[in-house]
């Protein structure tokens, strides 16, 4: 493909260049044709004038024709002339071996290879002064020659240096190529060399380099949430392997079979909790196809009631400041995003620490703000927080009975709904989670 291009800007190249130096030289050429006879026609009035001068009519009528010995010959020009009287009868003509024309209209014209001037001179004598044209058009020929000569040999430099530009000029090319190729080979790290930036092709090189790191990062995302969803899932399903073995290998009392089943069905809800939220952010889930104006401060109490008890058995005390506050939104989904943000505050802080949940209207906006004093995020972790499993603290890890899916619903739910969601937090001070919607009203 490349070398299919490349050959066809170099015949562009060439055709261009052919059609420039053909252009220039018949230019030149007729130019130069042209001067050259202008010059002949110069000399051709000159030696008419000094015939005319050399008529001279007396008084009887008559005329005298003198003419010096340089007027009799056809000079080292290839000069000749002939005169005629008013009637046609030859008067005087030089020595040439130029057949002797029949007179014609005054001006000037091509004839036999030959340019001639024909004129009336006193008494309606006609004169006429030629010249052969023969070395005129020797001289052009040579010069046409020589100049297709010239334009051939900057044609072939011409090639050559196109042939060398075009394939530095298509460089890039190959090395995308090579880099799409390594790519499609599975090696998602391979990059284009950058080139300038302040080049067209640079920009396409760094617009491309970008775009392969953002795919890269995808499919990098994209292969830890399937080892993350297959962790998740596989842990229960363990226990519930063992559980199931356990009850069979033997004849167990009733109360123990129970016990065992209730540990699978404990199991299988961690399953079907996990499988739900991972189905939710797969489908992207849309939004009620009609959204209802919903109260964000009653949201903010529901979703308080829904954690109140978590809350006390944590020791943990709960503030709510709920400022009236209007959204378009789907009540339902909108609850269970900020109950996952209060359920996140309430497992990762600390004894005896505390949970603040705000609502207001700002600049055209509805916001709820929770505020907790928990054990915080890293700043090199608040980046990620709200990708799914992620857990940069080993302190948030399953044990605490989650499975890292829920500010990733959370996020997913807002932005459904045209909000923003942001994360604010000092390791071992707390952390802010704040969500931010048009206002309504």
């Amino acid at each position: 493909m490349r070398e299919s291009l490349r050959a066809r800007l170099l015949l562009w190249h060439v055709a261009t260049g052919a059609a420039i130096i053909l252009a220039f030289g018949a230019s030149v050429t007729f130019l130069t044709w042209h001067t050259r006879i202008a010059a002949v026609d110069e000399d051709l009035r000159a030696r008419a004038a000094l015939l005319e001068a050399a008529i001279r009519p007396d008084d009887s009528g008559r005329l005298d024709f003198i003419l010096g010995p340089e007027l009799r010959q056809a000079d080292a020009s290839g000069l000749y002339h002939v005169v005629w009287t008013r009637d046609g009868v030859l008067i005087d003509r030089s020595a040439t071996d130029v057949p002797a024309p029949e007179p014609a209209a005054d001006g000037l014209r091509f004839a036999d290879g030959h340019r001639e001037r024909h004129s009336t001179a006193a008494e309606g004598v006609r004169v006429l002064v030629g010249t052969d044209l023969a070395g005129v058009r020797r001289d052009i020929w040579s010069l046409a020659i020589r100049l297709l000569l010239t334009g051939a040999a900057i044609l072939v430099v011409s090639v050559a240096g196109g042939w060398w530009f075009t394939g530095r000029a298509l460089a890039p090319l190959d090395r995308i190529n090579r880099t799409a190729r390594l790519m499609g080979e599975g090696d998602l790290t391979a990059r284009i060399p950058s080139e300038a930036v302040d080049s067209e092709v640079g920009q396409l090189v760094a617009a491309l380099n970008s775009a392969f790191d953002q795919l890269h990062g995808a499919v990098e995302r994209q292969r830890r949430f399937t080892a993350d969803a297959s962790h998740e899932l596989r842990t229960p399903l363990a226990t519930m392997s063992a559980e199931v073995q356990w009850a069979l290998a033997r004849e167990r009392d009733p109360a123990d079979l129970r016990a065992s089943l209730e540990v699978c069905a404990r199991a299988a809800g961690r399953m079907q909790s996990v499988i739900e939220r991972l189905l939710f952010l797969a489908r992207g889930e849309a939004v009620a196809s009609r959204p209802t104006l919903v109260r964000l401060d009653e949201v903010a109490r529901d979703a308080v009631d829904h954690v109140r008890t978590l809350a006390d058995a944590a020791g943990l005390h709960v503030t709510v400041e709920a400022m009236p506050a209007t959204i378009h939104a789907d009540p339902e989904r909108l609850l269970e995003a900020v109950t996952h943000v209060l359920t996140n505050a309430v497992r990762y802080n600390v004894a005896d620490g505390s949970i603040a949940i705000e609502t207001r209207e700002i600049d055209g906006h509805a916001e709820l703000r929770v505020r907790d004093t928990g054990i915080g995020i890293g700043a090199e972790d608040l980046p990620h927080v709200f990708e799914p499993f992620f857990r940069g603290d080993p302190a948030r890890s399953r044990d605490t009975g989650g499975a890292g899916l829920g500010l990733a619903v959370t996020r997913s739910v807002v932005e459904q709904h045209g909000g923003t969601i942001a994360c604010q937090s000092t390791p071992d001070a707390g952390t802010t989670i704040v969500m931010r919607w048009p206002a309504v009203g």
